[in-house]
């Protein structure tokens, strides 16, 4: 095919005129923040979720959930905690149906002995410090199994003979603070003083990989894992993005209209709280994965169907008593956010859904938001922004773009014989459990051409596919990789930024002028 650099009016006029014929991958990219009702609640704000299976042998399920974003390394004397009084969990639904077979729930609970108020003669720790580091406090967590029997599982299920507990009490990942943390805090070398006039203590961090290595966990079904304060292993240039679409030129081919390069990743520099889940597959196929080793290209047996949630109590109470939240939560547990194909709802559905996706499951996804894929907005964005014109696409294929779509829901199904229907269709991660996992069968974080790369460009398999109407048209390619390198083994996330010297930050001299130059 032409590169779509050398020629791109040639190029868009071939891949769109294939709109209803792209057959095989499925949108995924990031929700940051991309509900109203998530603004004011950042633990259940998931951002990405990850689901493949080890190559090869397929003999485990690797889970990944992102949720809390864009947290400044160094901001705040807190830092970035686990959140209290809430669940995240991992739903698993199998072959065609979008129904929990499987349900893996990871609570977490901070703590903080009180003390009496401050006098000369305090030693140092305890409630009275200004820094959570210092307090002595705690932050541990519980993960536990539940398992779908033949009725409908409710969302605060406690029935003991369908659930285990799988670990309790695991120490959380801390944070990536600094230098002087490292020492004094978590005894990771000598601490020496400003007194000493050696300056190593408060300039050389000693956080590292196998500092990080310790807190990922055995659990009782011989799975792992990890949770606590990573980098966010995702990477986009939103600040065009939510310009209303001002992609540069990088990201179309070159067209001279599109504002100058580089794209810029917003992402850089940012860490994110993460759970990740390593689950041995015989939980889910007790008798063995179904032809594993073999495609078979319209099965189901071996479909698994993912997708990530997090609830709390229906009732919030400001309780004075609670020194971690100010909270008590009390009443039925409901679900205040969910991910499965990452920008389902920033890239597809509209903003007065926004709240109704958060806040439902994906087995009413086609009564819910059925036409915001079938017609999606997008396309109508680009065409009134000029795209298409610049391009040199004909206005009928232009037409044809803006739906139906039935390839977008065959995208989403994996061409698999999946009914399109409510229970069945729906915004989960689909992926075959007897294949290594390929995007879009699954989504693999890193496993890319190099350390810092993904298995696929998921930003231009996104855009490509909902404005050309192909997955490979080769659009959206302004940013590629991320800022650190991802781990080829669990938990597979980068380490977070460090709070001191990693991060945003800047001098301020000069002052930025109000309207920036070009």
């Amino acid at each position: 095919m032409t590169p779509i650099r050398k020629n791109p009016r040639r190029w868009i006029r071939r891949i769109a005129a294939l709109a209803l014929a792209a057959t095989g991958i499925a949108a995924q990219a990031s929700s940051h923040r991309e509900a109203l009702a998530v603004l004011n609640e950042p633990c259940a704000d998931n951002t990405d979720t990850y689901a493949w299976v080890k190559p090869g042998a397929h003999d485990k399920l690797y889970l990944i959930m992102n949720f809390n974003p864009l947290h400044e390394p160094g901001q705040g004397n807190q830092g970035l905690r686990a959140c209290n009084g809430y669940r995240y969990q991992f739903h698993i639904g199998m072959g065609t149906s979008l129904a929990d077979r499987v349900v893996y729930r990871v609570e977490f609970k901070n703590t903080l002995v009180p003390e009496a108020a401050p006098s000369p003669s305090d030693p140092l720790g305890g409630g009275n410090e200004l820094l959570w580091q210092l307090t002595g406090g705690t932050e541990t967590m519980k993960v536990t199994r539940i398992v779908r029997s033949g009725r409908p599982m409710p969302i605060d299920e406690a029935d003991p003979t369908r659930t285990t507990v799988l670990a309790d009490n695991l120490p959380v990942l801390p944070n990536n603070h600094g230098p002087q943390t490292d020492r004094l805090i978590y005894g990771l070398g000598t601490f020496q003083g400003y007194d000493s006039g050696d300056a190593t203590s408060r300039e050389v961090g000693l956080y590292d990989q196998s500092f990080v290595d310790r807190f990922i966990h055995s659990l009782a079904n011989g799975g792992r894992v990890i949770a606590g304060q990573f980098d966010d292993p995702y990477q986009l240039d939103e600040k065009g993005v939510f310009d209303l679409v001002n992609l540069n030129r990088d990201d179309l081919g070159g067209i001279p209209g599109a504002r100058r390069p580089p794209g810029k990743d917003v992402f850089t520099g940012f860490n994110v709280f993460s759970i990740a889940l390593e689950v041995p597959i015989t939980d889910l196929f007790p008798g063995g994965i179904p032809h594993n080793g073999t495609l078979v290209a319209n099965s189901t047996d071996s479909l698994l169907r993912v997708h990530s949630s997090i609830n709390r109590q229906r009732v919030q109470t400001v309780d004075m008593a609670n020194a971690i939240t100010g909270l008590k939560g009390a009443g039925d547990w409901v679900q205040v956010g969910r991910n499965g194909l990452p920008l389902f709802n920033a890239g597809l559905v509209g903003t007065q859904r926004h709240t109704l996706y958060l806040r439902s499951g994906p087995e009413r996804d086609i009564t819910n938001f059925g036409a915001d894929v079938l017609f999606p907005v997008l396309v109508r964005n680009a065409d009134a922004l000029g795209i298409y014109r610049a391009l040199g696409v004909p206005q009928s294929a232009v037409n044809t773009l803006k739906g139906p779509r039935l390839d977008i829901v065959n995208a989403i199904n994996l061409g698999r014989p999946i009914p399109v229907a409510d229970g069945f269709t729906g915004d989960v991660i689909t992926l075959d459990a007897a294949i290594d996992s390929s995007f879009p069968n699954g989504r693999r974080l890193g496993g890319g051409t190099a350390p810092n790369r993904n298995q696929v460009n998921v930003n231009t398999v996104l855009i490509s596919l909902i404005v050309a109407g192909n997955p490979a048209a080769g659009l959206a390619k302004g940013v590629e990789v991320n800022d650190k390198d991802y781990l080829s083994r669990f938990p597979f996330l980068a380490p977070a930024h460090q709070g001191l010297l990693q991060g945003h930050g800047g001098i301020n001299v000069p002052t930025v002028p109000d309207i920036p130059t070009p």
